[in-house]
């Protein structure tokens, strides 16, 4: 067998395959006798048809098929025992290969083309950029502790009703003469004050106390029928109730009020961290807040470094070549004139591949390992469980295979381990950057982040 490489371009090469029949002959006549041993001929008995029988019968899809596998797998050692880069895959020259006569030819020569991966180097350290440096400001914290007071709001049951309270309330069905009906509809009704519409109703809620028995017409009060017939309990055979009065007794009002500044509600934002004073949460929350916007930094950092490495590193495509491998790879889904129109997306795409490829080559710690997949899936599942509780281990051989399963789908793996190798990616541009800090306010970071938007990554295009 003879394999040779043609440079046809700066950017593209053929391979050539000869075979001649003694590089064939050896497996296609393996092949025609395994065969042999299953062959099926009536007027023989199973594995006893002569091999010259088999072999004019089978021999010309066998001869191809074989020659075909040897072929591919010769193009792929070839390319690999020579560390040959390429550019998706190879592409038959159907033009210059031919058609053969498998019933006479002995010889066969195949071509393929393919685009050969530019070489590229990337020095990190070469690319300059500004980190932002927040610091939170006392009015940030301070409505970040705002928000936390109302977010975690404390419970209270008051005697009398104000307009932002939940009422629990006990109702009975009224006949027309305002007397309760004997075994009429009763029920327990929850609801909040600001689900009453009506103001005359409003009015009649309001200030009344904890036990006060009045009579209501709750469709008129809530004045939205589904609503009603849900908070009344009604099944479809009782709609006529929906409109009828009802006697009602305030059995509870309950009362969300914002936190108070205190070492309970400390300890509710900060469990077991033993935060005593109001100095010393604030300064808590001022370190979180800023923690928070350093991650918002490590990722604009990321894709501010990404783009100017894919702008700056000149990477060059044969755009023909490439062109006929993307229609071709679409299965018919992509006509040239497609492709065409597109082009720059696919080359912006391709431009990322390649760098990613040659940081994860020159940069071990990029690399997703297995592991590291089955971790990032048991450990969202451990996180969905009750603080405190123990994982056993039927529980954790029962998640092991939850993990397995969800693997399975390859799509959804890949999307797993395209946001691992981001997140390896943002530490890496972090560590290896010329950064320069630059200390900004809140304010100051969301103009510098409105100037620097950052730009879809392949990694957010898979999820």
């Amino acid at each position: 067998m003879q394999v040779l490489k043609e440079q046809t371009s700066d950017s593209t090469a053929t391979i050539e395959i000869k075979l001649v029949k003694a590089d064939y002959e050896p497996e296609v006549n393996k092949a025609l006798r395994e065969y042999q041993k299953k062959a099926s001929v009536p007027g023989f008995r199973p594995g006893k048809v002569p091999f010259g029988m088999v072999k004019k019968m089978y021999g010309h899809s066998i001869l191809a098929d074989q020659v075909n596998k040897i072929v591919s797998d010769s193009l792929n050692n070839y390319i690999q025992d020579n560390e040959i880069r390429i550019l998706g895959y190879p592409m038959s020259d159907v033009e210059r290969t031919g058609t053969f006569d498998f019933d006479k030819d002995e010889e066969f020569t195949f071509y393929f083309n393919v685009a050969l991966a530019p070489d590229i180097n990337i020095d990190l350290a070469e690319f300059n950029l500004t980190y932002p440096k927040i610091t939170a400001d006392p009015d940030e914290v301070q409505k970040t502790i705002d928000k936390l007071l109302a977010d975690y709001p404390r419970t209270t049951y008051p005697e009398s009703v104000e307009q932002e309270d939940e009422l629990e309330l006990r109702v009975s069905e009224l006949n027309d003469e305002g007397v309760e009906v004997q075994d009429g509809h009763q029920t327990i009704v929850k609801l909040k004050f600001t689900d009453i519409t009506d103001e005359d109703s409003k009015s009649l809620l309001l200030n009344k106390v904890l036990g006060s028995e009045f009579v209501l017409n709750l469709n008129k009060a809530i004045g939205e029928d589904e609503k009603t017939k849900k908070l009344l309990k009604l099944n479809d055979e009782q709609t006529h109730l929906l409109n009828a009065d009802y006697n009602v007794i305030i059995d509870e009002i309950v009362r969300k009020e914002p936190s108070e500044m205190n070492e309970d509600f400390f300890n509710t934002i900060f469990p077991e961290q033993d935060v005593a004073t109001e100095e010393d949460f604030k300064q808590r929350i001022k370190s979180e807040i800023e923690k928070q916007f350093d991650q918002q930094a490590d990722y604009l950092v990321y894709s501010m470094g990404l783009k100017k490495i894919l702008e700056e590193t000149p990477i060059s495509f044969p755009r023909k070549f490439m062109m006929n491998w993307i229609v071709e790879n679409s299965n018919g889904k992509l006509s040239p004139e497609e492709v065409d129109e597109n082009y720059h997306e696919y080359e912006k795409s391709m431009r990322f591949q390649l760098v990613e490829e040659y940081l994860i080559g020159k940069y071990p710690e990029l690399k997703v390992e297995s592991q590291e997949v089955r971790n990032f899936v048991m450990s969202y599942f451990f996180g969905q469980m009750p603080q405190g509780m123990e994982i056993d281990e039927q529980m954790e051989k029962s998640l092991s295979s939850t993990v397995d399963s969800i693997l399975k789908n390859n799509d959804e793996k890949q999307r797993i381990i395209n946001q691992l190798r981001e997140r390896k990616m943002v530490a890496l541009f972090k560590n290896k950057l010329t950064l320069t800090e630059q200390e900004m306010t809140p304010e100051e970071f969301k103009d510098f982040v409105s100037k620097n938007q950052p730009e879809q990554t392949e990694a957010d295009e898979n999820e």
